[in-house]
């Protein structure tokens, strides 16, 4: 007679019990804010790159917005002439806010204008002053100096930025959410 093989499969999983993908609940990119340094260098030219991403934002069906501690009569013009007429959704200025002064109530403003949440927003700051305001605001943030050219020349490239800084806040969030609980644990020992 014929020798008996046994076959042993791997236990099967149910989607119940496995884990769930790192960025599950990341909140898709739905808009881009610029602050005003962002979009224009020292002598008000469009940065580098800037026309193509707005332009490709624009065509992914991600909103564009603007703000600016400037008076909107100065900054009205200045966006449709670095940027074009049509391609912003939005432009948060001063002459906006209940509280001038305070950076982030510009962003604050542009999220409630857009109707969406921070998790859902990446913002591009081009000075100190606006990375403190839109990172104030909760908003993940990355710093243009030269020019779009680094990774975020596209919408794919915004939303990679975006799904990356949420993973790695949500992993950040995760780590010091176990070290307080090994802190608890550790201090309700007898």
């Amino acid at each position: 007679m014929g020798v008996q093989t046994t076959v042993t499969r791997p236990a099967r999983t149910f989607w119940w019990d496995r884990a769930p993908a790192v960025d599950a609940d990341v909140h898709p990119l739905r808009a881009v804010i610029f602050d005003l340094d962002a979009i224009a260098d020292r002598k008000r030219e469009p940065r580098d790159g800037l026309v193509d991403l707005v332009m490709d934002l624009f065509v992914a069906g991600i909103w564009v917005g603007v703000v600016s501690p400037g008076r909107r009569e100065r900054v009205e013009p200045l966006v449709r002439q670095l940027v074009g007429d049509g391609l912003v959704e939005t432009i948060v200025t001063v002459d906006d806010v209940a509280r001038p002064g305070r950076d982030a109530e510009l962003y604050r403003l542009a999220l409630w204008e857009l109707g969406i949440t921070p998790e859902s927003a990446l913002a591009f700051a081009g000075s100190d002053r606006g990375f403190h305001a839109a990172m104030a605001a909760g908003l993940p943030t990355t710093v243009v100096t030269n020019g779009y050219t680094g990774g975020q020349e596209s919408a794919d490239g915004c939303q990679r930025l975006h799904r990356h800084w949420w993973i790695r806040q949500k992993r950040v969030g995760t780590c010091r959410e176990t070290e307080a609980r090994a802190v608890d644990a550790a201090g309700s020992r007898p």
